[in-house]
């Protein structure tokens, strides 16, 4: 069996930092985080070269760009992938995305701003994200949108489960969070709610009034099973079929 070839690029330790451009696609630029870098390069020099196309967009390692230039450097050591076409900006967007799927400093609000540009159904959860960023936490907005979603969606393939469920479980979310604050209503019992309404209660809106007038109910009172992971949502679910035992 012959060895695969695989596509190399070249290397070259001094690359005119004055010839780098940014990637519109890629992810914000954080000062904190290209600041961590200074000590780093003053201590340990180059120890990997950025990543850029052969027009000299930036791939990965922009942090390391900005740090390099407070530091007043002239060139960069760089890794020239010259096989990418960078006129395709879902292009550039996988390959940013491949090279930084290890990496933590990409979060969820990333994804999603970045596939946004190429895709209305990540538009449209990107928007509720930044209009609801007091209420909903971006994980909690991914599963009321795309629901449980495993790799597909760092992949840019997540498709909108149901989107006028989605709007109906966002605005009744976000109206407890603001009634009861974030210390009441917290992240994981709002993941619960959204898995029991996207799951058991199958997108029925008549189904999670009820749910939600539980809810409503458990704050108010301070029902024990608001502080407990554990039993959340056996309680909910215990009320689901509750509901269920009275409409048959």
């Amino acid at each position: 069996m012959k060895t695969k070839r695989i596509k190399k690029g070249t290397f070259t330790p001094n690359y005119q930092i004055k010839d780098l451009k940014k990637a519109k696609v890629n992810r914000d630029l954080f000062v904190k985080h290209s600041e961590n870098f200074d000590k780093k390069l003053n201590k340990y020099g180059w120890l990997l070269p950025i990543t850029i196309s052969a027009s000299g967009l930036i791939l990965e390692g922009q942090h390391r760009v900005e740090s390099a230039k407070r530091m007043k450097q002239k060139t960069i050591p760089a890794y020239i992938v010259d096989w990418l076409n960078d006129d395709s900006e879902l292009e550039v967007l996988n390959t940013i995305i491949s090279l930084n799927n290890s990496n933590r400093g990409w979060n969820t609000i990333n994804y999603l701003k970045s596939f946004s540009q190429h895709n209305e159904d990540y538009k449209v959860v990107y928007d509720e994200v930044l209009k609801n960023k007091n209420t909903i936490t971006a994980g909690n907005m991914i599963h009321i949108y795309f629901g449980r979603t495993v790799g597909v969606f760092k992949q840019g393939e997540a498709k909108i489960l149901n989107i006028e469920f989605s709007k109906y479980l966002c605005k009744n979310i976000s109206a407890l969070v603001t009634k009861y604050g974030k210390t009441k209503i917290q992240a994981y019992q709002i993941r619960e709610m959204i898995i029991v309404g996207n799951v058991k209660a199958k997108g029925n809106i008549q189904i999670m009034d009820y749910l939600f007038r539980e809810y409503d109910k458990m704050a108010q009172g301070n029902h024990p099973a608001l502080t407990s992971i554990s039993e959340f949502r056996p309680y909910i679910e215990n009320e689901l079929n509750t509901y269920l035992s009275l409409v048959k």
